[in-house]
């Protein structure tokens, strides 16, 4: 139901969603299947294809990872090596010789490279965030983060099930399926409670976020644009545009997105989301010790000044300040 929802969805994840929506329909089958050897099917006509399903799940949760992350993510020829293994194992089953006896344990191998391979790019990706966006709590991958390290736990059991024995919950309910039941009802929770988990970067993002100027630079000219930035920053207040990002603001200021994070890291010492929450924060300071209403409430004020998050707003306030906003309105009446 699930997988269905996500296909049928015009999400701007439509990609990102495909790739999930597989992943499901894939444990979906296998499921069934054991299901079927259960109750109807000899187990000996089973097992020499179970391991198939193994196969795709590794590929397709790194693909999801990468269609979440990237949003100009294009699907290339490149996308299909990773489906390799599956095929020759597919193909190999299709024509009577099945690889699985031989080589199924390789699953497990395929399954935690790709989890380690997309939590590594997880983490990188969040780096990118803060050098390049203005907003990181709709952005936080850390839920696919603990997904991932989840899927790779469940399958270490269901290693130590294939070859030791069994860990059963409650007799007929192993540790695996209650751990496939946690994980697959956690990601559709977190697509119910939030449909628009992030808007993505861009390759060009990454590239700015890795790659910083290190010539040698005219001190004069380095003072003028920095005066010219803060200049603009104070003036026009583009901060209070929740969604800013690092290349819109270069658009604004007429310089190079990449000579602007530069001007930013190395000669403010400071990353681009925390350059533009200071900025939010001293103007929501200004609002609560001088509000243009009395009747003016906190959650207008961090609205206008900027964010979206009130968890996000107050963790930052308290950090500045070391009060929180409701504390600090209440010292200066």
């Amino acid at each position: 139901m699930f997988a269905i929802i996500l296909v049928s969805s015009r999400s701007p994840k439509r990609v990102a969603n495909s790739f999930l929506a597989s992943l499901l329909f894939v444990l979906c089958f296998q499921m069934v299947v054991i299901l079927m050897e259960r109750l109807v099917w000899d187990f000996e006509t089973v097992s020499p294809y179970l391991c198939l399903f193994g196969f795709a799940y590794g590929p397709l949760l790194y693909l999801y990872t990468k269609a979440l992350i990237y949003e100009d993510l294009k699907i290339s020829t490149s996308t299909a090596y990773h489906g390799i293994p599956l095929g020759v194992m597919t193909i190999s089953s299709l024509i009577g010789f099945s690889l699985c006896p031989k080589f199924g344990s390789l699953l497990y191998v395929s399954l935690i490279a790709y989890s380690a391979v997309s939590i590594r790019d997880i983490i990188k990706y969040r780096k990118v965030v803060k050098q390049t966006q203005s907003t990181i709590s709709e952005m936080n991958l850390s839920w696919l983060q603990w997904t991932l390290i989840l899927f790779t736990v469940t399958f270490l059991v269901d290693i130590y099930q294939h070859f030791y024995q069994d860990i059963d919950v409650i007799p007929g309910v192993s540790l695996v399926n209650l751990s496939l039941l946690v994980l697959i009802n956690g990601m559709f929770y977190k697509g119910l409670k939030q449909p628009m988990i992030f808007q993505g970067i861009t390759t060009e993002d990454e590239r700015i976020a890795i790659r910083l100027e290190t010539d040698p630079e005219d001190q004069e000219l380095i003072k003028a644009q920095l005066e010219s930035i803060q200049t603009y920053m104070q003036t026009e207040e583009p901060f209070k545009d929740s969604g800013l990002t690092l290349n819109e603001l270069a658009k604004q200021i007429d310089l190079p997105p990449r000579r602007l994070s530069n001007l930013i890291n190395r000669y403010l010492r400071q990353n681009f989301i925390d350059f533009i929450n200071t900025y939010r924060i001293d103007l929501a300071k200004e609002r609560l010790l001088n509000p243009t209403d009395p009747k003016e409430t906190i959650l207008e004020v961090m609205y206008e000044v900027g964010f979206n998050s009130k968890s996000s707003f107050n963790t930052l306030f308290r950090q500045k300040t070391g009060q929180t906003p409701t504390a600090f309105k209440k010292s200066v009446r």
